[in-house]
């Protein structure tokens, strides 16, 4: 059996999800604490979330042994993990349980700070600041334009390994935080391609600057054409839930 970690960061000191040589990056700082607790083993992650990019649902394996009571771990790891990262929950699951190719489901939240003031303490790390009027009613119709299955091929940075780029995406919407101080957009989908969210919020964002909803739609009905350069901040997305049907739901 492997130990499953649901866990989440602040990833604004981070690197990345991924290890890096002479980075500090989540992965790093995991392996590098259980390996302190418990002994050799090695971390394999759900999603490579980048530099700045949140997460309150990040699910990791551990493939090491696990000395020590599983209703007494996540107490006595999160005593040592740094302030900004912690262990939510800890399960066993079966070793041919595989984090990023058993996942059926992934959901990403985006915040955008509306005010016409800077973000309190404590808020800024957590959203990208819009400076210029944005448009509600086109951002909602751009939500609804994104929903369902697309080859979104146009929206994603170079680097992907993905075999295909069609996903479907069946929860894309706008809802309003704190009385309208904070405009977040939460997506679904059965998989996204490398910075796939942020592409589509810089688009969306773009669109409700203009009063324009051409360039989503040339990228969703054009796919092999022009890729669609416009990403948004990093520091405004977080991963809020991977799902694995069967395995459970984190």
């Amino acid at each position: 059996m492997y130990l499953r970690l649901l866990v989440a960061y602040d990833g604004t000191d981070f690197s990345g999800f991924q290890k890096q040589p002479g980075q500090r990056t989540v992965q790093g700082e995991l392996e590098r604490h259980l390996s302190q607790l418990l002994g050799p083993g090695k971390v394999k992650g759900a999603s490579r979330t980048d530099a700045g990019v949140h997460a309150w649902g990040q699910v990791v394996v551990w493939t090491g042994s696990v000395p020590i009571p599983l209703d007494k771990l996540t107490t006595v790891l999160n005593h040592r993990l740094p302030s900004d990262l912690s262990v939510r929950a800890v399960r066993w699951v079966p070793e041919t349980f595989r984090p990023i190719q058993d996942a059926q489901a992934k959901y990403y939240s985006y915040r955008v700070w509306i005010a016409d003031f800077v973000p309190w303490p404590g808020q800024a790390r957590y959203v990208a600041v819009m400076e210029q009027p944005l448009s509600w009613g086109i951002l909602t119709r751009a939500a609804d334009t994104i929903r369902g299955r697309h080859d979104f091929r146009a929206f994603r940075s170079e680097g992907s390994s993905a075999q295909t780029t069609t996903r479907h995406v069946f929860q894309s919407r706008w809802v309003m935080e704190q009385h309208g101080l904070i405009w977040r957009y939460d997506i679904g989908a059965d998989g996204f391609l490398y910075r796939m969210v942020r592409h589509l919020v810089g688009a969306m964002m773009f669109c409700a600057k203009t009063g324009d909803l051409s360039i989503l739609y040339e990228g969703l009905e054009n796919p092999h054409g022009d890729k669609i350069g416009l990403v948004a901040p990093a520091k405004g997305l977080i991963l809020k839930r991977i799902d694995y049907g069967d395995m459970g739901t984190e």
